[in-house]
């Protein structure tokens, strides 16, 4: 999506107009004067800016709704601008209705997505940083990521890169000064206070790149991976796991073509919970793509769990046994000879040896209970150390990093001040990307897509 601003007012509900509510907020910002809206309202006195007004929307005669009306005047207002908010009631066609009366007889246009927001950063009431930490916290799916958005948004973390652009600044003019003033401050001073400085800067920011930990998942929208053969249970754990049947459960081999994907709350995280296609080999284009499908998504899961029948064991399984996963269960064990089956399975794969058995049929609770503490126990341990999670953010580190490594070892060994402060510019391009001084349209883009309507 493209931004191209205008000086129209804009309208938006900033609530939910999808569904029936007690309330709905709309909210008109942009305009020029507030007295341009008069002829709407029945109430007839001034308007105080952050005061609240019971009063009612006309169109012409006709009462169109009771509505408490709020004026925030810019500058002191969110996005910079005069912005009108309206409480109304909720109901979806009184929503549009509104929406459509001001779009007619106020010379209002829709809002994009995000656009309430875009207009705060233009007017530099936001920085990019806290536009980054607004987009994370309204989708949020654990308590860890809306903590995370919050601290950008209020400015927590954005004040530790500011603190860390000061240092950089500060070893910035030590170099200056032993390229102007060397002379007039002695070499060994120059030296000195170039080293110190540098030092400094070093020790901020490999505080902030140890958040930065490498792992082939998301944390923002952590993936739990059922994986096994055809018919190890995985599509019953499925189904029991969001206590819906969700999956088709059938005896048929191949039945689940695709992954299945729902949304499940452990312990006030969401996950993404993914019943994969069996592994075996393909009959057929379609179950070949899904299988494709399902190995790719074992690869970059947060958790992945693998299902064993030992009464349908097959050549594929081979494959799966070699690949890491976080749990591994038995499936099958209210069956007869599952003892033996079992006891086949791990003469030829031992290192299943320490693995339980599973009935989801008289067990729910207990095996519910242990897996998820098990996902529980990884996320706390991922997230203890407070990682950064917005990918701008740890791909900028990553590369301020190696630049950083790069420009110590040339200030070690080279004698050119020239070369020196050619690389200190693009460590300086980097910081101020990661500061949100320059803010590149695709990042723009990426970051407002996320946005809904009224934000």
């Amino acid at each position: 999506m493209k931004f191209l601003y205008s000086e129209e007012p804009i309208i938006a509900c900033s609530t939910c107009n999808h569904a029936n509510a007690a309330l709905a907020v709309l909210r008109i910002s942009g305009f020029r004067d507030l007295g341009s809206f008069s002829p709407f309202f029945s109430h007839s006195g001034p308007i105080e800016p952050r005061r609240v007004y019971y009063t009612q929307l006309k169109s012409s005669d006709e009462v169109l709704d009771d509505v408490c009306l709020t004026f925030f005047e810019g500058p002191k207002s969110y996005n910079g601008e005069n912005i009108l908010e309206l409480s109304i009631h909720g109901n979806t066609l009184n929503t549009e209705r509104i929406l459509k009366f001001f779009i007619e007889n106020a010379n209002c246009r829709l809002a994009s997505p995000g656009e309430f927001t875009y207009r705060a950063l233009k007017n530099k009431k936001l920085t990019l940083s806290q536009v980054e930490g607004l987009d994370l916290f309204l989708n949020a799916n654990s308590g860890y990521a809306l903590d995370q958005g919050l601290s950008l948004l209020s400015g927590n973390l954005q004040e530790i890169y500011s603190e860390l652009y000061d240092l950089f600044l500060k070893h910035k003019s030590a170099l200056e000064l032993s390229i102007d003033f060397g002379d007039d401050v002695g070499e060994e001073t120059a030296k000195s206070y170039f080293e110190s400085s540098l030092l400094d800067f070093k020790k901020k920011f490999d505080s902030l790149h140890r958040r930065v930990i490498p792992m082939d998942h998301n944390l923002l929208q952590p993936e739990i991976v059922l994986a096994g053969l055809p018919n190890s249970g995985k599509s019953s754990l499925f189904n029991h796991l969001l206590r819906e049947e969700r999956a088709i459960v059938s005896a048929i081999a191949g039945t689940t073509r695709d992954y299945l994907s729902e949304s499940v709350v452990i312990e006030g995280v969401k996950y993404k919970l993914i019943d994969t296609a069996g592994i075996r080999e393909a009959t057929d284009l379609i179950e070949a793509e899904g299988i494709k499908r399902t190995k790719k998504k074992m690869q970059h899961s947060f958790f992945s769990i693998l299902l064993i029948n030992p009464f349908e064991m097959r050549e594929e399984f081979s494959e799966l046994a070699k690949l890491h996963f976080d749990a591994v269960f038995f499936t099958h064990k209210d069956l007869p000879g599952f003892t033996e089956a079992h006891s086949q399975v791990l003469e030829r794969y031992p290192q299943f040896g320490p693995t339980g058995a599973v009935d989801l049929l008289h067990e729910e609770a207990v095996f519910e209970e242990v897996l998820n503490q098990s996902i529980n126990i990884k996320y706390l341990d991922l997230t203890k150390d407070k990682p950064i999670l917005l990918d701008r953010h740890k791909l900028l580190i990553s590369q301020i990093s190696k630049e950083l490594d790069n420009y110590v070892k040339l200030s070690t060994c080279e004698t050119d001040v020239a070369i020196i402060s050619h690389e200190l510019n693009t460590l300086a391009a980097l910081l101020s990307e990661l500061l949100g001084i320059v803010s590149p349209d695709q990042i723009l883009n990426s970051i407002f897509s996320n946005f809904c309507i009224g934000k």
